[in-house]
């Protein structure tokens, strides 16, 4: 029941401070702009690729935002020292960080989804409709990403004491595992040769998805591809797509990356010397 209580609280707290309403309104402005402009990009463009753009625009936007909502969850309590009245009432530890966990997941899923409903609104207009199945999978798959990076988020300041500190590991964490990681497999492949002069190799697709924005991409990629009949990840392979390439593979990833930071957190926080 306190976990529930805090949850409510954070949520509550996330609508008044209005980090919920920017939350939508950037997701609302960046995806609908993602669909007007593939209107205008010569090629034939289509309601299809306009969601694929929707898509790499969340990838960027999610992560960032899901970071800002959760970095101060706890960090920013002990810091100011607010945690150790919290901690004096009934719930425990792992109760608090459980429902931080949970209300801030709460704030990031609804802002995900209503921005994303105002960009399907954008896409009827344009396009004159939006394939449910299609959309609905990138809006879910973009709200997974975003309760990924709520859990690296909350493990993040669940083990530091400090602002600053649970603000340059939220910066370092974002960089990393959205705008840098694509340079892991690249710097892999240098090193050790593909060996594949028919397509990429498997093991170099797989590090692609092992971040949590890759796996994502990698999920959206199979979404759009089941919806046009169309093929997924296993397009630049010559011979059959292994299983970890496969959606419920990348789905297991999306699950680890939210939950073993979560987990790491609260080991620190369960230990912490809070006086």
């Amino acid at each position: 029941m306190s976990t529930v209580v805090i949850a409510r609280k954070e949520f509550a707290d996330a609508v008044r401070s209005r980090t919920l309403w920017g939350i939508v309104a950037i997701i609302a402005v960046m995806t609908s702009l993602a669909m007007a402009v593939t209107a205008i990009v010569p090629g034939a463009p289509n309601v299809y690729a306009a969601i694929g753009g929707a898509s790499q625009f969340a990838g960027v936007l999610v992560p960032i935002m899901a970071l800002v909502a959760a970095y101060l969850a706890i960090a920013g309590e002990r810091e100011s020292g607010s945690i150790k009245i919290l901690l004096g009432l009934p719930p425990t530890r792992g109760e608090v960080l459980a429902g931080k966990f949970l209300g801030r997941s709460l704030v990031v899923i609804v802002g995900i989804v209503v921005g994303f409903a105002f960009a399907a609104v954008i896409a009827v207009v344009i396009y004159g409709g939006v394939p449910p199945v299609a959309f609905a999978g990138v809006t879910l798959l973009s709200a997974a990403l975003g309760v990924a990076f709520v859990g690296i988020g909350i493990g993040i300041s669940a083990a530091t004491a400090t602002r600053s500190r649970a603000m340059t590991y939220g910066i370092s964490a974002y960089l990393l595992l959205t705008l840098l990681w694509d340079l892991v497999p690249e710097i892999a492949r240098m090193l050790f040769g593909s060996g594949n002069s028919g397509g990429l190799e498997a093991w170099y697709l797989f590090l692609t998805v092992l971040s949590p924005t890759g796996a994502f991409n990698g999920l959206a990629r199979e979404v759009l591809a089941s919806a046009v009949g169309g093929p997924g990840m296993g397009l630049a392979l010559t011979g059959e797509t292994p299983f970890y390439l496969q959606p419920v593979a990348l789905a297991v990833i999306l699950v680890v990356w939210t939950v073993v930071p979560l987990v790491v957190g609260y080991l620190s926080f369960r230990d912490a010397d809070l006086s």
